[in-house]
């Protein structure tokens, strides 16, 4: 079939269809159920929904509203949401992504969204079709009874809504992110996600005075719920600051409202949710739900946000490096070849370092040319040893290579005794996986004493503490 006799859902064009489904992994259940394209004069009809927007005799809005939006004339995507205080059923109010966005000059960038004028943001709650159902109920054990009678006797109590099941099940955590697509892709693997259009817009009212869970995020706010913040990848130092602020606020507000809240961070580069499952492909899914079970809880967000802005305050570092992968200046034999490519980090001259120790050449001054170039230039780059005794703490972001160093030194060492302690379960089952360990839950007492190589939880490290077991 060519692709000129191909329809997609909802009217949608091939290039808005192909943007979902492959640029932003989004299922194309939830596509046919949610993303609508529009075009024309019918775009002000979802758009002027307000009583306080100024209008004509007729009821038409005035030439200022229609010259602002008159470039969504040329068509766009239409996000619809579900409305949780009317029985679930689509809201009035909604967000276009114009397929040709206007410029705010005051910022200086294209305005991706826009959202109906003089109107609350609301929060984008999606209709959630069987498959995601399913792939929700799978990841986090819920068994759902397909029968004809079971679906009969559904019927009769509750209908078969998702959100209402998710009201049942508090066990569930709910991830907010900023972005429809976003929301979208985190549904499409099985996680359960609500699309906010703004990082400030998970919460409402002015701070200290009154502000609270936003409205439409109340009716999913039962005591024991957990909400999980997952916000973009920022490198902008005001950007973060921004971003750090929201969280916080929004992270209180859920605190206030009787459930728990964690913060969840991409380990960049790509900057949004949806941007990282693409890059990362097939393994996308293990990745992030590493990730999200490794939320931090909003004391630990804030005390690590602080340490990577101001550092640590009382013990200071004996190196510092700024590279994207730690492998690529804590040499090692095998990496050899990687090492030669690594630029001078620090002068060796100037450099006293006790632990780590750091083997290498100090740089030769003097000048083999006539052009007065340095011949250290072209020198191998110093190599970075692990001390054989003491402690060594390293202290580096998500996606730098930490585990990747540790299964290098497991490598090295296969026969050394080796205890990985982390706080989360399904973290840990991961990494026991990834530095070949055996996992304590799989083991009994016997197992425990035998084990080499040993990934336990902080809470379970008392099983340890046994003459028959030494570390």
């Amino acid at each position: 079939m060519s692709a000129a006799t191909i329809e997609y859902p909802n009217n949608l064009t091939a290039a808005e269809y192909h943007e979902m489904t492959v640029g932003s992994a989004i299922h194309p259940a939830l596509v046919e159920r949610n993303f609508f394209h529009i075009e024309g004069e019918t775009i002000y009809d979802y758009l002027f929904i307000s009583n306080k927007i100024p209008r004509k005799n007729a009821g038409r809005a005035t030439d200022k509203y229609i010259k602002m939006y008159q470039h969504l004339l040329l068509g766009g995507t239409w996000i619809q949401s579900l409305d949780p205080f009317k029985n679930w059923q689509p809201m009035e109010w909604g967000r276009i992504k114009p397929n040709f966005p206007r410029i705010d000059w005051q910022k200086g960038k294209p305005v991706k969204y826009e959202s109906p004028p003089k109107t609350p943001n609301r929060v984008t709650y999606f209709d959630v079709a069987t498959p995601i159902w399913d792939k929700v109920a799978k990841r986090y054990l819920i068994k759902r009874y397909h029968s004809l009678l079971a679906l009969r006797l559904l019927d009769q109590l509750n209908p078969l809504i998702f959100w209402e099941w998710i009201k049942q099940h508090p066990e569930i955590p709910i991830i907010l992110c900023e972005g429809e697509k976003k929301a979208s892709c985190l549904l499409s693997l099985g996680f359960v996600a609500i699309a906010l259009p703004g990082i400030w817009n998970g919460r409402v009212g002015k701070q200290d005075l009154d502000e609270r869970l936003h409205p439409d995020l109340v009716p999913m706010a039962q005591a024991g719920r957990k909400f999980i913040i997952l916000f973009d990848y920022e490198t902008s130092s005001k950007t973060r600051w921004s971003v750090f602020q929201a969280t916080v606020r929004t992270a209180k507000a859920i605190e206030s409202a009787g459930c728990e809240c964690e913060v969840a961070l991409l380990p960049g580069p790509e900057k949004g949710v949806d941007d990282f499952v693409v890059a990362r492909g097939e393994d996308a899914n293990t990745i992030l739900t590493a990730i999200i079970d490794d939320a931090k809880s909003l004391a630990d967000y804030q005390r690590s946000y602080r340490a990577k802005k101001w550092g640590l305050s009382k013990y200071k570092p004996d190196v510092t490096i700024n590279i994207k992968y730690l492998s690529e200046a804590l040499c090692i034999p095998e990496l050899e070849e990687k090492c030669l490519r690594v630029p001078e980090l620090y002068d060796l001259e100037k450099e006293q370092l006790f632990t780590p120790s750091i083997k290498g050449h100090p740089p030769n001054k003097e000048s083999t040319d006539s052009g007065g170039v340095d011949s250290s230039k072209s020198k191998k780059s110093p190599t970075f040893n692990f001390p054989k005794s003491g402690l060594v703490v390293l202290w580096s972001d998500m996606g730098t290579g930490k585990t990747e160093l540790m299964r290098w030194w497991r490598d090295q060492n296969p026969n050394a005794r080796f205890l990985n302690n982390g706080h989360r379960v399904n973290l840990l089952k991961n990494l026991a996986l990834r530095l070949r360990t055996a996992m304590y839950s799989d083991l009994g007492y016997t197992g425990l004493a035998q084990a080499q190589a040993l990934s336990i939880t902080i809470d379970s490290l008392h099983k340890l503490n046994t003459q028959s077991l030494t570390y």
